[in-house]
């Protein structure tokens, strides 16, 4: 669809819309008009998270730290039930009219119970009420007030600020103002009756608190004192405490031995793996150097006597037994330095394990006093834990005793509300453009509804282009002035715009076959009744008779024939075509002719029981193949598509099949079903002719005056121009 077809749904529905919006707009207007005036009271409060303070004490409700959280708890609270009750009974609007609107029903109650009870005395009946009953009844009317009251007050906040604005709707300006001012000042008060009464209940729980405390803290402070008496506790601070001190010295003089161990332990090791004479205390030591010079020398000495002496000569064996001698001098002092370092490493192990003896003991007497000191601690921290809160709350007590009743408020007014002169509601202007738009969305709503749940074709176009059927022509609807004489419109009024399109949609089946058959014998029919096929096949008939063909148009309708009002004559030998199927009458006794020139007319006839087994016979074709003979074309209105065998058994007897559809009328899924059943006995379906098309709404005024009434006959009357036509055809013939 296109903007198009969206306005073409709006134009044929245009009465519907109308009809809802004014409907919604007069219905809105009386509801509107006929509603009591309600006036609107407005007051403005400010609030501060936290309360001004005369002294530097804390308040006793933590502030809200959060704005919006604050001032939602601040709009909860302006509507409660209780402070609205306050409202209620600080101005009696239990019995204000204006607020209480069954105030009076009511009293007619009372009055009815008042007149009951004083005939229940006179009579000696007992006429008291029941106690539960009548707090039932209190109750219902107490929660109906109230809520009375909720749906008349509006609390809002304005954005990004803690301001709120209350508002009350009343039926009496006077009532709404007095509520949002008295509403204001009660919840101020209330807030400080709240402050002040919490102070004096919290005061009265601290003291009870305070004095429990007081005895938990003595009676802790008793216990931890008998059993450091009998643990022999006197402190557990190292710094105070023996044992303590004893095993830090110990633990302390352990770990240097410990790492003196280990360092002697790997001296002496280096000593005897790597020898002991690259150690640096060998090579530090003086003798031993002076020896290993003196060695040297003793050497070199020999080895030069070698050179001139045999190893045995008297003076070689002298020296070798010096350079033995201090060689052996060399060694013992080795050995002494490497027995020292193995004499410090054993005296450093005998440290070591002594010191570890007496760790394992000092340890075990820090143990066993650890033991006793667990105990020791948890009373310790129970008298601190007590000493802390009687602390606290003795503090705690005296902030409340001077505070309490020294808070400024935190809530401010801003503005008091006014008496309301106009009306908030109803507004009228507002109802009304709002009634518009609705009745207006309503309107296209159904509009649009009514055109999804209508199944019909509504355009041309879909015929071709959804179901693909060829347009053979477009009839317009007839004008009122020409209904009465429609069946024969082509022959009476050659210029009207059905007419013309009569002869258009002729020519458009003369060339539909051009290459592919003939179209002598032509079925005319539609998917329903009413589509106006029998008037269409009449000028269809008349059009081609009109062109010079020799037409015969038979009335194939055996169930509601209508072709015999049309056509008045009377064939000579009576009957129609029921009787000449059943072989009563010949071809000769049911052919009539015409007023018009070319066209015959076979009548229906007698209504058969069984129209389609007729139809169906060998006689029907043969009849058919006869009339072919004689015949240029022949036109059979039959009956509608849906539900009869009729059109399948006439669709199998001619050389093409019509459809007259009706836009608004046809439905899809008859057309579908009709294309359908054409295409499964193989039948030759020209097309469709779409007919009581109104031009007027579809394609604009321009179309329908233009070609149908203007083109060729401007400035000529009917009788004139149609005369002149024939003189000129006459001529021309002659000539």
């Amino acid at each position: 669809m296109n903007l198009r077809d969206y306005l073409d749904v709006l134009l044929r529905r245009k009465w519907l819309i109308g009809s809802i919006l004014f409907t919604v707009f007069v219905t809105t207007a009386i509801i509107t008009l006929a509603m009591t005036p309600i006036y609107k009271a407005t007051g403005r409060l400010e609030f501060t998270l936290q309360s001004p303070k005369v002294t530097k004490f804390e308040d006793m409700a933590v502030p809200q730290t959060q704005t919006r959280e604050f001032m939602n708890t601040q709009s909860k609270l302006l509507i409660s039930d209780s402070l609205a009750w306050r409202v209620i009974e600080a101005l009696d609007l239990v019995n204000n009219p204006s607020f209480n609107t069954d105030i009076e029903t009511e009293n007619d109650s009372g009055l009815m119970s008042g007149i009951g009870s004083l005939l229940g005395r006179l009579f000696g009946y007992s006429s008291e009420v029941d106690p539960a009953e009548l707090e039932r009844q209190e109750a219902e009317v107490q929660q109906r007030l109230l809520k009375t009251f909720m749906e008349s007050l509006e609390v809002k906040a304005e954005r990004d600020t803690t301001i709120l604005n209350l508002a009350f709707s009343s039926e009496n300006p006077a009532v709404a103002r007095d509520v949002v001012n008295t509403l204001i000042r009660s919840f101020i008060f209330w807030q400080m009756d709240k402050k002040v009464q919490a102070a004096s209940l919290a005061n009265e729980q601290l003291g009870k608190q305070i004095e429990l405390a007081r005895i938990r803290l003595e009676k802790s402070e008793a216990e931890l004192n008998r059993f450091a008496q009998k643990a022999g506790i006197v402190s557990l601070d190292s710094r105070m405490n023996l044992i303590y001190k004893q095993l830090e010295a110990i633990n302390n003089a352990l770990a240097e031995a410990h790492a003196e161990r280990l360092s002697k332990e790997a001296l002496d090791m280096q000593a005897r793996e790597a020898g002991i004479s690259g150690m640096p205390m060998v090579i530090a030591n003086q003798l031993i150097q002076h020896l290993r010079q003196h060695h040297v020398e003793l050497v070199s000495e020999y080895e030069d006597m070698l050179v001139v002496f045999k190893p045995d000569y008297p003076e070689a064996k002298r020296l070798k037994a010096k350079i033995d001698d201090v060689a052996a001098k060399i060694a013992d002092e080795e050995n002494r330095i490497l027995q020292a370092i193995r004499n410090d490493y054993l005296a450093a192990v005998k440290n070591e394990e002594g010191l570890s003896a007496q760790a394992e003991k000092a340890k075990a007497q820090a143990m066993d006093l650890n033991d006793r000191a667990t105990q020791y601690n948890i009373l310790n921290r129970e008298v601190k834990a007590n000493k802390d809160i009687h602390q606290s709350l003795l503090q705690r007590a005296k902030e409340i005793d001077a505070t309490m009743g020294a808070d400024i408020s935190n809530i401010q007014i801003v503005d008091d509300a006014l008496l309301p002169v106009i009306a908030d509601r109803p507004r009228i202007k507002l109802n009304l453009f709002l009634s518009m738009g609705i009745g207006l969305m309503l309107g296209l709503a159904a509009a649009f509804l009514l055109e999804f749940m209508d199944n019909t074709i509504k355009s041309v176009d879909e015929l071709s282009d959804r179901f693909g059927i060829t347009i053979l022509g477009v009839l317009p609807e007839v004008e009122d002035g020409l209904k009465d004489k429609l069946d024969d419109l082509v022959v009476c009024d050659p210029r009207a715009g059905f007419s013309e399109a009569i002869r258009t949609t002729r020519v458009s089946i003369q060339l539909s076959t051009t290459g592919a058959g003939s179209t002598q014998k032509l079925l005319i029919t539609s998917t329903t009744e009413g589509e106006g096929k029998s008037t269409i096949a009449v000028n269809m008939a008349k059009a081609f008779a009109a062109a010079g063909d020799k037409v015969l148009i038979i009335d194939a309708d055996l169930r509601r024939p209508r072709l015999h009002k049309v056509f008045s004559q009377v064939a000579p030998g009576g009957g129609g075509l029921s009787e000449l199927l059943v072989e009563t009458k010949s071809l000769d006794d049911v052919l009539s002719t015409t007023d018009q020139k070319n066209l015959y007319f076979i009548p229906a006839g007698l209504l058969p029981p069984n129209p389609a087994e007729l139809l169906a016979s060998k006689r029907m074709h043969q009849c058919l193949e006869e009339l072919g003979k004689t015949f240029d074309r022949i036109i059979i209105d039959g009956p509608p598509s849906v539900g009869f065998a009729d059109l399948l058994v006439l669709s199998s007897l001619v050389n093409g099949v019509i459809l007259i559809s009706t836009l608004g009328k046809t439905h899809r899924q008859a057309l579908q079903l009709f294309r359908s059943s054409l295409a499964n006995i193989n039948a030759r379906f020209l097309g469709s002719i779409v007919n009581r098309l109104n031009v007027q709404s579809r394609f604009g005024g321009f179309y329908s005056k233009y070609y149908y009434q203007s083109y060729g006959y401007e400035n000529r009357s009917p009788e004139r121009g149609t005369e002149s036509s024939l003189e000129r055809l006459k001529s021309s013939a002659a000539s």
